[in-house]
């Protein structure tokens, strides 16, 4: 992504109530969104500071660049009467906080079959299932609502993949 004017900060703007990482600032000294909410924390390792191949890294919404071996996918919050959650891939976390009606922005995960993890901020695991991503792909991971629980489902996304 490029800065064209130095006023203005650089997009995608994290979904609202989720923060996410934050790259240094420019040369002008203008902050490069996304900004973590208020009370969430300061500036993160590029990368987001996660272990196990999976990298937190926001992605525009039209073109998803997925290398090669990787898939990425989002996650939304289609529950209610719910906390907020925390969602872990592989036992680890990628999504803090993913209120009712949000979306997380799109995490690069390795392709194939993964463990996903839903729970509270109390560490209350609500769901955990194995889901499998193929190389290249781009999906939403919905929780929804079910009768007696929580369940997951994967929606392939329509975005372009180069």
């Amino acid at each position: 992504m490029e800065n064209r004017n130095a006023a203005t900060p650089v997009i995608p703007l994290p979904n609202p109530g989720e923060g996410g990482p934050v790259a240094p600032n420019d040369e002008a000294g203008i902050p490069v969104i996304p900004l973590p909410n208020p009370g969430e924390g300061g500036p993160v390792a590029p990368n987001g500071g996660s272990s196990g191949g999976i990298v937190v890294q926001p992605l525009p919404d039209t073109t998803i660049v997925v290398p090669v071996r990787y898939a990425a996918v989002r996650f939304l919050n289609a529950t209610h009467g719910y906390p907020a959650f925390r969602i872990f891939v592989d036992g680890t976390r990628v999504v803090n906080l993913l209120d009712a009606g949000t979306a997380s922005g799109y995490v690069r995960v390795p392709a194939g079959n993964r463990t996903i993890t839903v729970a509270g901020q109390d560490g209350y695991i609500y769901i955990e299932d194995v889901l499998p991503f193929a190389s290249g792909t781009t999906s939403t991971v919905a929780i929804v609502n079910r009768t007696g629980g929580l369940a997951l489902a994967q929606i392939a996304d329509a975005c372009r993949v180069i």
